[in-house]
């Protein structure tokens, strides 16, 4: 039926009760908002996960399998143990290492700061060098051919003490970990300078949205930032697992396999930890979603289905 309306040249000026509710374009736009609302209510994340993680695994299972192995070496791989008599060689050699670290290394590198400082006080303008000016550079070359002869020196002392435990041994896996985390914190120091970097352009160029936009702006963007400080960080960290392999002496295929193995735990690791911060930021979006969706509700439940409105009609005179 007609809602009912008051005649535009009404007499007596009485009151009108309109019912918005009556309209039927603001029934259905409630009653589409009331179905999101309860789409959003019925979805069951856990399941939803479950799902997706069962049917994942169904159809790949040896890339699983390999992530599932991946985690356990990351966890519980600590390396073999070495005899007494290697660990103590190896205690020796590493013991001479550090002697010519901290006195011939340090003493060749403050000799090469005082020849590069002498260098920079007699050059010339424009890159011009008189005779001071070659001698003082002579000097520098010196000073760095000896830093790089006492650096040979302790990577030598370094190199025997490794190949006495090898780099399956306990103190091969330490010095993978060591090198896995250096390179893990590495990653997430870029992506923190990008996104600080990032974060003053969004301030300079974000001035009309709101701060709600904004963080989420940002966090998005951290993630994308983090993601490819991490995976430079798998590609930083595999160089420095070969050159580990070749510094402890590892035949060809023992060294193949042991990177392979690293690797393969490496990636396991990382990608484990995006998956984590991927389903952490899902996770709040959807909760974000759900809330619009019931304000969204709430306002059109307020404006369809509210208690009538009433409309005063002045009174006309003809």
């Amino acid at each position: 039926p007609e809602p009912a309306r008051a005649p535009v040249g009404h007499a007596c000026g009485c009151p009108t009760v309109v019912r918005l509710g009556a309209f039927p374009g603001f029934a259905a736009m409630a009653q589409r908002s009331s179905q999101q609302v309860q789409k959003f209510e019925d979805l069951d994340v856990g399941a939803l996960v479950v799902s997706t993680a069962t049917g994942f695994v169904k159809k790949r299972p040896v890339m699983v399998s390999v992530w599932v192995l991946g985690l356990l070496l990351a966890a519980f791989a600590n390396g073999f143990a070495v005899s007494e008599l290697q660990e103590e060689s190896y205690s020796i050699a590493v013991g001479n290492a550090q002697e010519v670290d901290q006195k011939e290394l340090s003493k060749a590198l403050a000799n090469l700061r005082r020849a590069e400082d002498k260098h920079y006080n007699v050059k010339g303008w424009f890159w011009s060098c008189d005779d001071r000016c070659m001698a003082a550079k002579d000097k520098v070359a010196m000073a760095q051919s000896e830093v790089a002869r006492v650096q040979e020196k302790r990577d030598m002392f370094m190199r025997e003490a490794r190949q006495e435990v090898g780099i399956w041994s306990v103190f091969g896996i330490r010095d993978i970990r060591n090198s896995f985390w250096k390179a893990w914190q590495a990653g997430k120091d870029m992506a923190a300078r990008w996104t600080m970097f990032d974060a003053m352009f969004v301030m300079f160029n974000s001035r009309e949205e709101s701060l709600m936009s904004t963080v989420l702006q940002l966090v998005l963007q951290y993630i994308m930032n983090l993601t490819v400080g991490l995976v430079g960080a798998c590609f930083y960290f595999a160089y420095n697992v070969y050159t580990l392999i070749v510094s402890y002496g590892e035949p060809a295929l023992s060294g193949i396999a042991f990177f392979l193995l690293v690797m393969v735990a490496g990636v396991s690791l990382v990608g484990t930890y995006l998956m984590a911060i991927y389903g952490t930021v899902a996770g709040g979006g959807l909760f974000l979603v759900k809330q619009a969706a019931k304000n969204a509700a709430l306002e059109g439940n307020r404006g369809g289905g509210g208690p009538p409105r009433r409309v005063q009609y002045r009174q006309h005179h003809e």
